[in-house]
């Protein structure tokens, strides 16, 4: 299986476990930057984002991201860390180009992901999702998720 293929079948996964997959998830008043709440044995936090997080993107535009985060890892010693680009409806955004995906081990550490992703012109908003995936476990929460409103030119 190739990579692509194995990323793409990744984000379908996580999309489906993540507990985050549900329809009409568009939600303004959440901030632009937020944790879902934390586990017990492992944390990741944010530690710096280009864009800024609430940047306007303008619809069609490329745009680089650059994703610095720290993790905690006491559960397992071993996991990843992802960067999944998604819609307002928390649906991946072309998963078989935009899946980041960096190998961690415990007890922790800090990483920057980076990921390059032409905006969609359908959606409202594009969501940056990073979580931490310990290694066997099949539903994970903690994850960041960073958002941005898309602008028509």
């Amino acid at each position: 299986m190739g990579s692509m293929q194995r990323n793409f079948l990744l984000a379908v996964l996580l999309f489906a476990v993540s507990g985050c997959a549900t329809i009409g998830n568009y939600r303004p008043d959440l901030p632009w930057a937020f944790n879902a709440p934390r586990a017990d044995g492992y944390a990741i936090d944010l530690v710096d984002v280009k864009p800024a997080p609430g940047t306007p993107l303008a619809a069609g535009n490329s745009v680089d991201f650059s994703a610095t985060v720290k993790y905690s890892l006491s559960v397992t010693s071993r996991g990843r860390v992802i960067l999944i680009f998604e819609d307002q409806n928390d649906h991946p955004i072309n998963p078989r180009q935009t899946v980041v995906i960096r190998h961690v081990s415990s007890p922790g550490g800090e990483l920057t992901l980076r990921g390059r992703i032409t905006v969609p012109t359908y959606a409202r908003e594009l969501r940056l999702f990073i979580p931490l995936d310990p290694q066997g476990f099949s539903h994970t929460t903690g994850e960041v998720t960073i958002r941005y409103p898309i602008v028509r030119r």
